[in-house]
């Protein structure tokens, strides 16, 4: 198997991480033809990080005109790679043959992406530790059924796409987030498969602000009631909450985590929840009372028909 493969970084004030990115994947056993590195808007020396390195390619977009679709749509365009790999800007390979197990899988002509498993930051909070641990598992899988919402998994910090399915289907550029799994889901609509492939393997975990956890998952939602009119009652998110702190709890104690986690851990799962909840905001107040006056306006009904 013969096939260029071109890195396509983002990047948006990452001067912190992106020279060890660099290095990393430049220290690959399998050598990439190209590395790209697409910018909407640093301020804090990434792009100047970045032209210390002159065999990196560096294109550069306006920040008003950001979406995550449209980054990678314009560093695809830029390439004419077999194969493009995304990578975060602060996602460091485990290994050196991280890239060569990413890349294996295109052997067969039916696999159209790739993504390898993500391992969580030694200094990741316990929450987002079992986060990151419960999803990505270590078993590869093959996913093939466009039906299946597992199946339609896929996660652009960390995979690789073939161009030729990309000219097939582009990235959704006016996605809030989500693009990579509404790809994915296109793809296997057309027929083609996705592949993950754990030993494909990179540190990446983020330790946010609540108030950053909140516009995450917020914007992920918004995507998702796009994709899939996804909607969240108050019901919903107390379980949500509930169940996710328990979780949480039973990680720490198993796992030896700080006890002080035991008291932020509800803190920070609620603002995690909140921003679920948040897009189905006002409706998701009045709609359990709706629910319930419309059963009660309809059990008389059906005693009369009785």
């Amino acid at each position: 198997m013969n096939l260029k493969t071109s890195i396509l970084i983002r990047t948006k004030n990452e001067a912190k991480d992106i020279a060890k990115t660099l290095a990393l994947v430049m220290g690959q056993s399998l050598q990439p033809d190209e590395i790209i590195v697409v910018d909407s808007g640093s301020t804090d020396g990434t792009i100047e990080v970045v032209q210390q390195r002159p065999t990196v390619r560096l294109i550069t977009m306006r920040p008003e005109d950001f979406t995550f679709g449209r980054s990678l749509n314009l560093g695809f365009a830029a390439t004419q790679a077999d194969i493009v790999v995304a990578l975060s800007a602060h996602a460091f390979p485990c290994d050196r043959e991280w890239l060569q197990h990413l890349v294996q899988p295109f052997a067969d002509p039916h696999v159209a992406g790739v993504y390898g498993k993500q391992v969580p930051h030694a200094d990741a909070y316990p929450p987002v530790e079992r986060d990151y641990r419960s999803f990505y598992r270590d078993q590869p899988r093959v996913q093939t059924n466009p039906n299946d919402l597992g199946d339609r998994t896929f996660s652009n910090a960390n995979a690789a796409m073939r161009r030729q399915s990309w000219e097939k289907r582009p990235f959704n550029e006016t996605l809030s987030g989500c693009e990579d799994v509404e790809w994915a889901w296109a793809l296997l609509a057309l027929g083609e498969k996705i592949v993950y492939a754990p030993e494909a393997a990179v540190y990446h975990s983020h330790n946010e602000p609540l108030r950053q956890v909140y516009k995450r998952t917020y914007r992920e939602t918004l995507a998702l009631q796009t994709l899939y009119g996804y909607d969240m009652g108050l019901r919903d998110a107390w379980k949500a909450w509930c169940n996710a702190v328990i979780a949480d709890w039973r990680f720490i104690l198993q796992h030896d985590k700080s006890r002080q986690w035991l008291l932020r851990s509800p803190l920070y799962r609620l603002f995690w929840t909140y921003g679920y909840l948040s897009p189905s905001l006002p409706a998701a107040l009045w709609k359990p009372f709706y629910r319930r006056w419309t059963r009660e306006q309809a059990a008389p009904n059906e005693a009369g028909s009785l």
